[in-house]
């Protein structure tokens, strides 16, 4: 009969959160956490830029540029992979601009703006962030 090594418990548990603290190092760390579908309303600069797409050429879009890094985790219902990513991997500092307030007059390229809307995932070739909004409003501050 085989006895096991009395430091084999010590090990698995030492092995277990080896593991553990490793997958939570990979979570998106920033101080400022959002949730994908749910409202929000943030504040910062609005940019321009020019994104390509492969079958329509070069377009125009808006951005919003963050005053600091933000994560955006999974939506509570779960994610769905076919629209967006789950949660962003690392902090984004820019979120692309979408949704009818976007297709309004918006305020001058360098304007400070509070944008209220739902975040989403890029999921089309005219997603040029990994994170937009679908803006309701575009204010200038």
């Amino acid at each position: 009969m085989r006895i096991a090594d009395p430091a084999f418990p010590v090990l698995a548990l030492a092995w277990a959160g080896l593991v553990t603290g490793a997958v939570a190092a990979r979570a998106c760390e920033a101080a400022v956490h959002y949730t994908f579908n749910e409202p929000v309303e943030i504040e910062g600069v609005l940019k321009s830029g020019i994104g390509h797409h492969e079958a329509q050429g070069e377009f125009f879009y808006s951005y919003l540029v963050l005053d600091q890094p933000v994560c955006v985790d999974a939506p509570k219902e779960g994610a769905d992979g076919d629209f967006g990513a789950a949660a962003t991997e690392k902090p984004v500092g820019r979120i692309q601009v979408g949704g009818e307030a976007s297709q309004r007059d918006l305020p001058a390229d360098g304007a400070r703006v509070t944008v209220k809307g739902t975040l989403f995932g890029a999921h089309t070739a005219w997603h040029v962030e990994p994170v937009l909004i679908d803006a309701e409003s575009v204010a200038a501050k």
